[in-house]
C-alpha cells in the first residue's frame, strides 16, 4: 500500500492553518493497472498536469493523502470519468473499476452526492459534439441539448441539495462544474463551426455562430471563485481565449501572424503572449502553468524552451504549480532532444 503526501501541499499547510488532509484508500477490482495517476488539487484545481502517478501491486491497492482548505474534485487518470468530490478532514473507501473502454467507474459506500455526480454525462467536452454524429453543422439543434442538460443538471443539484442539506460551497462547486462543463462543450461547438463555415465560405452564418460563442464564454464569470476548480478549466479558458482572439484579430492578420510563429517555431511563446493579452492576473498564471503541459501532449517544443520556463519563474516565483511546470518542462527537454537525434 503506498501512501503519497505531495511536499508541496506540506508546505502550503504550513502557510495556512487551514488546509486539512484527505486521505482516500480504494482498491481496483478486476482489471489492476500497473499504475494509476490523480490530481492534485494545488489552489482547488482539477488538471492532469498537475498531479501524482502510484505504482500498484497484485492487490491492486492503494492509499492517497492530500491536502485542501475548500471542497474540490480529484480527478483520475482515465478518460470521460467522473471525478472525485473531497472535503477537507475527511476520509474515503472506494473501489474503482475499468469498464470496457477507456473509463473508470468510482463504487462504494460514496453518498448520495457521489453517487448522484456519477450518473451525469463525463464524456469529455471537447469532443462530445460528435455523439449527435459528424455533421456538427445543426448546431443550433446540438446547442439547445446542450442548455437543456445544463438546466436539468443544475435543477437536480439545487433540489438535492435542498433536500440532503449539504453545505452552499459544495453546490457552488458542483454547478460551476458542470457551467463550465457545457460551456466548453458549447465553445468547441462554436469553434468547430467558425472553422467549417469559413472553409465552405458560408461567412453569413458567422454572426450567429459567435454570438453563441460569446454567450458560451459569458456563461461562467471569469472571476468565478470556483472557475479553476473543474477538471475542464484549462480547456474553457483555451477557448474563452480563442473567442476574444477572433473577435479582436482580423482573421487574414491572425492567421498570417500564427503562421510566423509556427515557421520560427515558437508557438508556445505566442500562446503565452496572447494569454497575456486577453486573460486577467487571476487566472493567467494557471493557464501558463497548464499550457506547458498542453504544449507536451501535442509535442510542440519552441526552440527557445529554457526561456519560457525561466519567465515563468521569474513572473510567478511563489507559484505552487512551480513543481508541476517543472517536472513537464524537464521532459519537454528530454523529448525535444530525442526528436532532434532522429532528423
Amino acid at each position: 500500500m503506498i501512501a503519497l503526501i505531495p511536499m508541496l501541499l506540506i508546505h502550503i499547510s504550513c502557510v495556512q492553518q487551514d488546509i486539512k488532509k484527505v486521505e482516500i484508500n480504494g482498491k481496483f477490482i478486476g482489471d489492476i493497472p500497473e499504475r494509476f495517476g490523480f490530481t492534485i488539487p494545488v489552489n482547488q484545481t482539477s488538471y492532469m498536469g498537475f498531479r501524482e502517478i502510484i505504482e500498484l501491486d497484485s492487490t491492486g491497492t492503494f492509499n492517497i493523502i492530500v491536502e485542501t482548505d475548500k471542497p474540490a474534485f480529484l480527478s483520475f487518470w482515465y478518460l470521460d470519468s467522473p471525478s472525485l468530490i473531497i472535503e477537507p478532514g475527511k476520509n474515503y473507501n472506494i473501489l474503482l473499476e475499468r469498464d470496457q473502454g477507456m473509463g473508470l467507474q468510482i463504487k462504494g459506500d460514496l453518498g448520495k452526492l457521489q453517487e448522484f455526480y456519477n450518473t451525469l454525462p463525463h464524456e469529455n467536452p471537447m469532443t462530445c459534439m460528435y455523439s449527435f454524429g459528424e455533421d456538427i453543422s445543426n448546431y443550433t439543434s446540438i446547442w439547445q441539448n446542450f442548455q437543456e442538460n445544463l438546466e436539468k443538471e443544475v435543477s437536480a443539484i439545487n433540489e438535492l441539495f435542498d433536500s440532503e442539506k449539504l453545505p452552499d460551497n459544495i453546490k457552488d462547486l458542483l454547478i460551476a462544474d458542470r457551467t463550465i462543463y457545457y460551456m466548453t462543450a458549447k465553445s468547441v461547438l462554436a469553434s468547430a463551426n467558425n472553422l467549417r463555415v469559413r472553409r465552405e465560405n458560408e461567412e453569413f452564418l458567422l454572426e450567429e455562430i459567435f454570438s453563441l460563442w460569446k454567450e458560451a464564454v459569458n456563461g461562467i464569470k471569469i472571476d468565478n471563485p470556483y472557475i479553476l476548480s473543474s477538471l475542464y478549466s484549462w480547456d474553457f479558458l483555451q477557448l474563452y481565449l480563442w473567442y476574444e482572439i477572433y473577435t479582436n484579430y482580423d482573421y487574414d492578420d491572425f492567421v498570417k501572424l500564427r503562421a510566423e510563429n509556427r515557421a520560427n517555431n515558437r508557438t508556445h511563446a505566442h500562446n503565452i503572449e496572447l494569454a497575456k493579452e486577453f486573460l486577467p492576473n487571476g487566472i493567467l498564471e494557471f493557464f501558463i502553468a497548464g499550457t506547458f503541459y498542453h504544449q507536451n501532449m501535442r509535442r510542440q517544443y519552441d526552440d527557445n524552451l529554457n526561456s519560457l520556463f525561466d519567465q515563468f519563474k521569474s513572473n510567478f516565483p511563489e507559484s505552487n504549480y512551480l513543481i508541476f511546470v517543472e517536472k513537464t518542462f524537464e521532459n519537454m527537454i528530454e523529448k525535444q532532444k530525442e526528436l532532434v537525434s532522429m532528423k
